[in-house]
């Protein structure tokens, strides 16, 4: 009885501590480019460029989500910031969607996670920019205040804060005290962030090794409930996008579309997410945020998995 105990035990540290040294590298790379892109690229900088059109606005964003990527939680401070600029609503919310994912520090982290599935990659960007897409048509006819919560409007609302060290911060002027600015943020950011995907390799590890077969069954036949659970593990585990593909990965008894609607809904509605929205904007676009990708996540992986079977 021992023997074996301790044969589980073994086996789920293995499997623990080999999808967080995975991961790791990736989630202090993206915390790291993303705390740079948030020192030198201000959200005034980015407000000069944004064009006026309705579609021009929505492919800029899907643009910018590719070349200024951040992460879940630094988006938010930084897209409330965008609308008070003057920003519009779809330009603002879509690029907020987009920009945690479609980055090329995530895909490569999915292709690596997903050892090389090219098609797991395309299918995470795609559904992302496909939810952010009609996001941002929803919101397309929004004044930029009437998304944000009255609260939200003042200057002085207080910041998500990685242990003491806020998302949105002031640097002085020279090159030193930004570059210390933003390693200092990267590394609270990595501390952060790291405690959600310790908690995503523990889940994996406890069903990987604890889980009997017999129950794993049950979603492996039916695509529906693999697709509900694995969205519903993804908002409650609230792992960062740059690690979320590792521990799905893991999760291989799941069909292939359970796991990239892990992968694509995380990132996007999770509970970190829901109290910032819930601080940030109204309650009808909280929730058009959680309901828009939910529905659209959930639709599209039960239908793809039922057409490839």
């Amino acid at each position: 009885m021992n023997a074996v105990l301790n044969q589980e035990l073994y086996i789920f540290a293995t499997v623990v501590t080999a999808i967080f040294l995975e991961a790791a590298p990736f989630l202090l790379l993206g915390s790291l480019v993303s705390s740079l892109i948030e020192v030198y690229f201000s959200p005034d900088r980015i407000s000069n460029f944004v064009p006026k059109g309705r579609f021009t606005g929505l492919f800029f964003a899907l643009g910018a989500g590719m070349v200024l990527p951040t992460c879940e939680c630094g988006v938010v401070p930084i897209v409330r910031r965008l609308l008070l600029k003057g920003v519009p609503s779809h330009v603002a919310i879509t690029y907020m969607l987009a920009a945690p994912v479609i980055n090329p520090i995530v895909l490569v982290s999915t292709y690596v996670a997903f050892r090389g599935n090219i098609w797991m990659v395309i299918a995470r960007a795609g559904l992302v920019a496909l939810t952010a897409f009609c996001m941002g048509l929803w919101l397309s006819r929004m004044d930029p205040l009437l998304a944000l919560r009255q609260e939200a409007t003042l200057n002085d609302l207080p910041a998500h804060d990685h242990g003491g060290y806020d998302c949105e911060f002031n640097h002085q002027s020279n090159g030193r005290s930004k570059l210390t600015g933003a390693l200092l943020h990267a590394a609270w950011e990595f501390l952060d962030m790291g405690k959600y995907l310790i908690l995503g390799c523990f889940f994996a590890g406890l069903m990987k090794t604890f889980l009997s077969d017999g129950t794993l069954s049950i979603f492996e036949n039916n695509v529906f409930l693999a697709v509900g659970a694995m969205m519903f593990l993804a908002v409650m585990l609230s792992v960062c996008s740059e690690a979320d593909a590792f521990v799905a990965a893991s999760l291989w008894s799941f069909p292939k579309v359970a796991q990239l609607s892990f992968i694509t809904i995380g990132p996007m509605v999770d509970l970190k997410l829901l109290f910032m929205y819930s601080a940030v904007f109204k309650k009808h676009v909280v929730l058009a945020l959680i309901v828009i990708p939910t529905v659209i996540i959930y639709v599209a992986s039960t239908t793809l998995g039922m057409i490839i079977g």
